[in-house]
């Protein structure tokens, strides 16, 4: 039955299918559940590829619940956990949901063993009889979205919103909705790539070095397997990286399209792929493209390919902008934080969306009957904008559209914070739980990597004095820094890493430790070589590492080489002494004999004096 099963799956498809699958997994279950987990795993794999994103993981979590060796259940486990941490899958699609008690053990013993099908068919069965039970409604739903049948669960939780009293789940029904309609693509936004085939690699990439439109943004020396060459096609001139401080969201010049000079290979001739939207942009990148020669063949076969598909309502989102070389990361942080803010405070509001019936956020704030779509739409924002890591304030948004915070919820005990959704999750306030649950909610962030539920619960946990020490601290300050660089809070990520330094003294391994994280501040303070503290972070590696690590002083050496920068250690721009301390043009500061002199003391380790 199984192997029935997994062929009429790859010859039809899950719908055709699904009959045939369900009545191998009822049968499998309950005498071979290793089969019924190998399906399950064949199943999981074929949703991900369509792109029924919830049924995808829900099929893995059978997997794992078949499995019966120790390996398999590690394998599948960490499958899961990669699909959980996965940021391009939306963070509420990344989550665990919990069928309701409503409908008895029957329907549910269905649904356990994988027959969400027929379990879906069964919960509307019963609805019928009690149509204003939400549980039913809202198990309809996720059965429905678990069986890879998005647009019927869509409908089905839209209906499930409108039978509860419980706002947070009224909202979560409308997100979950929104995002299975959005992932059918009918209202996206095609990327092309369009194919071109060459003879001259050579001619034409000199050609387009001297093209004014198309600027080249590779090094030059393609690698085995790369591109002879990538440019961007950009709608107006680069702004050098001197003038770059003037630079503003309607001057920065924006790439319209991708270019890339393909070299041949044995399966393929030489060709030029053109990446851009669908209509007015492939097509005005083509011809700018013929404006620099015409020798472009179209192949015969597969010259157009869609190689993403972006929502209408995020369109605006992705943006590039082009770069002259050299241009400070605070530039490019500056002008990121105000497109952020003016898509979310003035093109998302003014946005028709299909969630609200075509009317836009701003209009829908003052329908009543559409509050509760609006709420979930704010959710789908967010939940966008954290897939492309891009940090929103969710309060202020709900604020200007005039909706409520959600409301808290208590936890009473584990399996409250095991079975919650993520959605549940982020209703939780940290501080009203013990260190045990507060330890248990840090894990379930952890898995799915929410950047905003992860900062609130990590601030929570670093901020309990009992919790102050040992790795798991030292873990956490070290990942609120990286949280703090996504949100472009420098001066708090610099914050946290002094205080991981803190956190790794007396821990094993603490001179490797801390040598590691004052490379993480170097990385993150050569951002902008204006910045005051690289000067001084840069004489301490020198002087109280590389004594100790001698080929840390040819990495720094190449480093600032790297960035064009004069170092404190050389003679030019003044010398680090062995005690540390940099003095202007001193000649005889690095070569003292002291406890920092290059190259005299062996490797220290911890533990000697």
């Amino acid at each position: 039955l199984a192997l029935v099963a997994m062929i009429r799956l790859s010859e039809v498809g899950y719908g055709e299918a699904r009959e045939d699958i369900e009545r191998a997994l009822r049968r499998c279950v309950l005498v071979r559940p290793d089969m019924a987990g190998n399906l399950a795993l064949g199943i999981a794999a074929w949703m991900r590829m369509e792109g029924e994103l919830m049924a995808s993981r829900q099929h893995l979590v059978l997997a794992l619940q078949s499995a019966t060796l120790p390996d398999q259940q590690e394998a599948i486990f960490m499958r899961l956990a990669e699909f959980d941490g996965g940021r391009e899958i939306p963070y509420p699609f990344r989550s665990v949901y919990a069928l309701d008690e409503a409908g008895g053990e029957d329907p549910q013993a269905v649904a356990g063993c994988g027959c969400w099908g027929e379990a879906a068919q069964r919960y509307e069965r019963l609805a019928e009889e009690d149509a204003e039970n939400f549980g039913l409604k809202f198990n309809q739903g996720l059965c429905l979205a678990w069986s890879g049948q998005s647009l019927s669960a869509a409908e089905v939780l839209v209906q499930a919103a409108g039978l509860t009293e419980d706002t947070g789940l009224a909202e979560e029904c409308h997100t979950l909705a929104q995002l299975l309609e959005m992932g059918e693509h009918d209202d996206a936004v095609k990327m092309i790539d369009r194919r071109f085939e060459i003879e001259n690699v050579s001619k034409w990439l000199t050609d387009l070095d001297s093209s004014e439109r198309f600027v080249r943004v590779d090094e030059g020396e393609p690698e085995d397997g790369t591109p002879a060459g990538m440019y961007h096609l950009v709608d107006r001139d680069v702004v050098s990286a001197e003038d770059a401080e003037s630079l503003t969201l309607e001057t920065v010049p924006r790439v319209v399209a991708r270019l890339l000079v393909q070299a041949a290979s044995d399966d393929q001739s030489s060709a030029i792929d053109l990446v851009a939207r669908e209509g007015d942009e492939i097509d005005t990148a083509e011809a700018a493209l013929r404006e620099v020669g015409d020798e472009l063949a179209v192949p015969e076969e597969e010259a157009e390919e869609t190689v993403d598909l972006v929502p209408k309502q995020f369109e605006a989102l992705y943006t590039t902008w082009h770069f002259a070389p050299k241009t400070t990361e605070g530039v490019k942080r500056r002008l990121h934080r105000e497109f952020v803010q003016k898509f979310v405070e003035e093109i998302w509001p003014q946005t028709p969306l299909v969630a609200l019936d075509g009317a836009t956020p701003a209009a829908a704030a003052e329908q009543p009957e559409k509050l509760l779509a609006l709420a979930g739409a704010v959710t789908v924002l967010e939940s966008r904008c954290e897939q492309n890591m891009l940090v929103v304030d969710v309060s202020a948004i709900r604020q200007a559209m005039g909706l409520p915070e959600p409301v808290p919820l208590a936890v009473e005990s584990e399996d409250d914070l095991a079975m919650l959704s993520t959605f549940g999750l982020m209703r939780i306030n940290p501080s009203g739980l013990d260190n045990e649950h507060l330890v248990m909610l840090l894990n379930r962030a952890l898995l799915v990597r929410h950047n905003g539920l992860l900062f609130d619960v990590l601030t929570e946990y670093t901020g309990r004095e009992d919790l102050q020490q040992g790795e798991d601290y030292l873990r956490s300050v070290v990942t609120l820094a990286d949280l703090c660089e996504v949100r472009h809070d420098r001066q708090a990520a610099f914050e946290w890493l002094a205080r991981a330094r803190e956190a790794a003294s007396g821990l094993e391994g603490e001179f490797e430790r801390t040598l590691q994280l004052e490379m993480r501040e170097l990385s993150l303070r050569l951002q902008d070589t204006e910045d005051p503290g690289l000067r001084d972070l840069l004489s301490r590696l020198w002087t109280d590492y590389g004594s100790k690590v001698p080929q840390l002083r040819e990495e720094l050496q190449a480093v600032v080489e790297a960035v064009d920068i004069v170092p404190p250690w050389d003679a030019d721009g003044g010398n680090v002494t062995a005690s540390g301390l940099w003095t202007p043009g001193d000649p005889a500061a690095d070569g003292g004999e002291g406890e920092g002199a290059g190259g005299e003391k062996s490797l220290w380790l911890p533990g000697q004096d």
